[in-house]
């Protein structure tokens, strides 16, 4: 193996175990945002309301909160609500089933909605200011926008790859194209729906048993159907491509979740 590929391999398998801990320890399972629809002038706080007090629960709820809340809930966390629009993001360990979430107004009014539950690691809950209405998305519509962020992002990220390893392009993209749709569909089956469904450290070994066999199958393709330099470049592309497109998938998640989100 040229000098250039041995640093490029070893380089890659570093960042693959740095993506195990730092991603790890990234995914949130005790979290949801919630989002604010309708009028949302005077809200000063939201908070997230459990029928037992957390030991982690919000050090300094305000006052007219705490005095405003009905029988039997606690505030489990609490954060200041600021620009028009943002998604606010709360969290506890454990997370309470059933939660309510509360809006806080400047006159000392509350807002607190109906009993909710939280089903995923990665869950958006839209407060409704005129009704008191919560809700939140079916899984089926987390699982397409999830699919539909991380192929796109895997496609750019490996068809840089593709040409950094100075395969041609024109000569190559519908093997390209098939092999990452097919690909991230697995992921997005197996990862995608334990991250949507659990999250936590089940999704993080799922991740990898899925990219195992992912690196495994296009490898085999690659090195037969790819055109273009020797077969040893071939898998050694598709050994990059994956790792490459796995550790930037692990660190973006989060940040394509929060923007996805507010799109629908």
């Amino acid at each position: 193996m040229r000098k250039p590929h041995r640093f490029l391999f070893c380089l890659l398998a570093l960042l693959t175990m740095l993506t195990v801990f730092a991603g790890a320890n990234s995914l949130p399972p005790s979290s949801i945002y919630v989002s604010i629809d309708g009028p949302d002038d005077g809200i000063t706080h939201v908070a997230l309301l459990g029928r037992e007090p957390s030991s982690e629960s919000s050090p300094n709820p305000p006052a007219a909160l705490t005095t405003a809340l009905p029988d039997g809930w606690f505030v489990c966390d609490c954060v200041p609500y600021g620009e028009t629009g943002q998604q606010i993001f709360l969290w506890i360990s454990p997370f309470p089933s059933p939660f309510r979430a509360a809006l806080l107004y400047e006159d000392g009014t509350l807002l607190v909605t109906s009993d909710a539950e939280r089903t995923r690691a990665m869950q958006t809950f839209t407060v409704d200011t005129q009704t008191g209405e919560i809700t939140t998305l079916p899984i089926w519509i987390g699982l397409l926008l999830q699919f539909a962020c991380t192929c796109s992002v895997t496609l750019v990220v490996e068809a840089v790859v593709l040409l950094l390893f100075r395969f041609s392009f024109r000569e190559n993209w519908k093997l390209f194209l098939l092999v990452n749709l097919a690909t991230q569909l697995i992921m997005t089956l197996t990862f995608g729906r334990e991250l949507v469904n659990a999250g936590g450290y089940s999704a993080v070994i799922m991740a990898f048993l899925a990219e195992f066999v992912i690196f495994i199958v296009e490898t085999i393709v690659y090195a037969r159907f790819l055109r273009g330099h020797t077969r040893a470049r071939r898998v050694l592309y598709a050994l990059a491509a994956n790792l490459a497109s796995f550790f930037i998938g692990f660190f973006g998640i989060m940040p394509v979740y929060t923007y996805i989100s507010t799109l629908i």
